[in-house]
């Protein structure tokens, strides 16, 4: 009995491939009426798994708030005292169902971000996709104060609510 069991779980582990991210971008775009800016980190770490049996992805991907560069040191180190980045370091995203179309992804899953946990869906490109590697290219909008993230002011007028975060996700088949 304990072989029949070994052997279904050997196949089955044979039927799901995983794919470990790396050489990833993702960039936000911040706009004050006196001014816009952006961005970007190359620091994304996580996984996207496929289960050939039941042929669902899942995918998890964390980024360090720290790692995000505007250029501009200040910015960036208020950006981590508005973003809460000391009691939460770090944003995560947690699919909850990727649907794959002819060329494209509907992805939908919970984003954590300052503490709060929010269900968000984009539309991502399919650039790339064959047994070792995968490339994906999308974007979505994120409102501040749904995150209960307060908003910088300059000369007494806050930044927008609503940021725009676009993302380049490349993965790899782990071995």
């Amino acid at each position: 009995m304990r072989l029949v069991f070994v052997f279904a779980f050997s196949l089955s582990l044979l039927n799901a491939s995983s794919f470990r991210i790396g050489n990833s971008l993702i960039t936000y775009f911040g706009v004050h009426y006196l001014h816009k800016w952006e961005g970007s980190t190359s620091d994304v770490e996580g996984l996207v798994r496929y289960n050939e049996d039941n042929g669902q992805y899942e995918c998890s991907i964390s980024v360090p708030l720290s790692t995000f560069s505007s250029g501009n040191d200040n910015r960036d180190s208020n950006m981590l005292i508005y973003c809460k980045a000391f009691d939460f370091p770090n944003i995560t995203f947690n699919s909850t169902s990727i649907k794959v179309n002819k060329r494209s992804l509907d992805i939908e899953g919970e984003l954590k971000f300052a503490g709060v946990v929010k269900e968000i869906k984009t539309k991502a490109q399919l650039n790339s996709i064959d047994n070792n590697l995968f490339a994906i290219e999308g974007e979505l909008n994120i409102i501040l104060s749904e995150f209960d993230v307060e908003r910088p002011s300059l000369l007494f007028v806050e930044i927008e609510d609503l940021v725009k975060i676009q993302y380049s996700i490349k993965g790899v088949h782990n071995e």
